[in-house]
């Protein structure tokens, strides 16, 4: 057993490879590492059994479409890889939508002029070419008992989705989730029926939703819109009572608010006087009228956000103040993400500690904020955030699960110094079901590796050990969002 000095120093961020090493010769929390539980030592294989029956609350993930009951190897792969997420930016507006809409004499044409299948077929192949998938066929394998290579998987699972309803059902039961806090600003244009189906899929596992201030806005600062400041906000905020206040959600209640705006400006400040907003938002409308505004996914995506900031921060600003007032919490995206639409280097987590502190009046005012995706790759920082301001929370979604074993590092640098009551279990699931069942699947595997070596190297009983676990995968998410159940 490594003694404390030594544990900790393995265990520092960064320390995840010499921390396997160390543990895997020592027996402090796991073997040699493969997909299974049998690979597990004693004391994390016990911790496993018991989280196996612990309920999931994924706090931030989004509703399916019933669009993906069929597919094949590479539309799976591409409806799985964030780095297929910018596909139809390398190519003209408009074009690459056309290309999956056609037939094949009309690809062959776009395809001449755009070589689009052949861009298609290279980052396929990439994200092909994945650990994360490799370990993903291999599980889908035992669940659908049937080989472990791709094409098998993807044989299997079509035979299961003739009924999709059942298959999302199965998998949502088997990962034991039973809520899931569904972000409706990315729902791939379903509208409240659509959302309805999902749910009544899943159940018994809720779906509660939350409400996206970003969709209000994109919606209210229209070029098709043009309006005055004063009237999005008067707009803004009659859409957030209703949505917060009632179940003008698409039909359910809300149960807190989303924000996307750390990827887009970078530095958040809160801002409560309109005037600084009012100007920025007068001299952004006059230039978009002269067409002289980029659009916000191009080489020039910084003008485009910064040209709006004073007026984007007010809006986010006065949404947090209906959060805090109401006592709901915020997420605020704060790592991971997207290209091309998020800009990568405008999310490190320390850039919403203005935002945290919300201060007014020189008070620091509390509201509840959850800084989702783990800040990753930079966990220590959101780590430290949330250790530093009592009214800060860690949440792990989309390194949940796409760093695999990377999470074993993650669960240990973020125990370092984040309360159990203050870390949240998340996935943000997207797409595919798939995604759900590994995030709690995986999630619960390498939070029992993680838990044992603390068990086994003296620092937790193994009553703690699980007392933090259940804090984590559901009890902080329904104290947080004031959930019956």
């Amino acid at each position: 057993m490594p003694d404390r000095r030594e544990f900790l120093s393995l265990a520092g961020v960064g320390g995840g490879s010499a921390l396997l090493g160390a543990c895997a010769g020592q027996g402090a929390g796991f073997g040699t590492v493969s997909a299974g539980s049998e690979s597990l030592d004693p004391t994390a294989r016990a911790l496993l059994d018991e989280l196996r029956e612990i309920p999931v609350d994924d706090t931030h993930c989004h509703p399916l479409t019933f669009d993906d009951a069929q597919t094949d190897p590479d539309e799976f792969v591409e409806r799985l890889a964030l780095s297929a997420f910018p596909m139809d930016r390398y190519f003209p507006v408009g074009v690459y939508q056309r290309w999956r809409s056609s037939d094949a004499a009309a690809r062959s044409e776009l395809d001449a002029e755009y070589d689009i299948a052949a861009i298609r077929a290279r980052v396929i192949e990439q994200a092909g070419e994945t650990v994360f998938l490799r370990y993903l066929v291999k599980e889908l394998a035992a669940f659908l008992d049937c080989d472990a290579t791709l094409e098998a998987v993807l044989e299997a699972r079509n035979d299961r989705g003739r009924d999709y309803a059942s298959y999302l059902g199965a998998m949502f039961a088997d990962a034991n989730i039973e809520n899931a806090m569904l972000d409706m600003g990315y729902r791939e244009g379903m509208d409240q029926d659509g959302v309805a189906r999902f749910k009544a899929a899943i159940s018994p596992t809720r779906g509660r939703h939350i409400l996206r201030v970003d969709t209000i806005l994109g919606g209210l600062m229209s070029e098709d819109l043009d309006l005055d400041l004063d009237e999005i906000e008067t707009r803004m905020m009659a859409e957030i009572e209703a949505g917060l206040d009632g179940d003008g959600n698409l039909g359910a209640p809300s149960y807190g608010m989303k924000s996307y705006l750390l990827p887009r400006l970078g530095l958040l400040k809160p801002l409560f006087d309109p005037a600084p907003a009012r100007r920025s938002w007068d001299q952004f409308r006059a230039r978009r009228a002269r067409g002289e505004v980029p659009a916000g996914d191009t080489v020039d995506r910084d003008e485009y956000w910064q040209l709006q900031s004073e007026a984007l921060r007010y809006l986010h600003s006065l949404a947090l103040e209906a959060c805090l007032e109401r006592d709901m919490p915020m997420q605020f995206h704060a790592g991971d993400g997207e290209a091309p639409r998020g800009i990568m280097r405008n999310q490190d987590p320390f850039l919403m500690e203005e935002m945290v502190r919300f201060e007014r009046h020189d008070v620091m005012r509390m509201p509840q904020v959850i800084l989702i995706h783990a800040g990753y790759p930079l966990i220590g920082r959101a780590a430290w955030l949330t250790h530093l301001y009592a009214n800060c929370h860690f949440e792990l979604s989309l390194a949940a699960p796409l760093i695999h074993h990377g999470m074993l590092r993650m669960f240990l640098e973020v125990m370092e110094v984040v309360p159990f009551s203050k870390i949240l279990f998340g996935s943000d699931a997207y797409h595919l079901p798939e995604f759900y069942w590994l995030a709690a699947k995986w999630g619960r595997r390498f939070l029992a590796q993680a838990l044992g070596i603390y068990v086994d190297a003296g620092i937790l009983n193994r009553d703690e050990a699980v007392a933090g676990a259940r804090m984590i995968l559901h009890e902080n998410n329904r104290r947080l969002y004031h959930l019956d159940g």
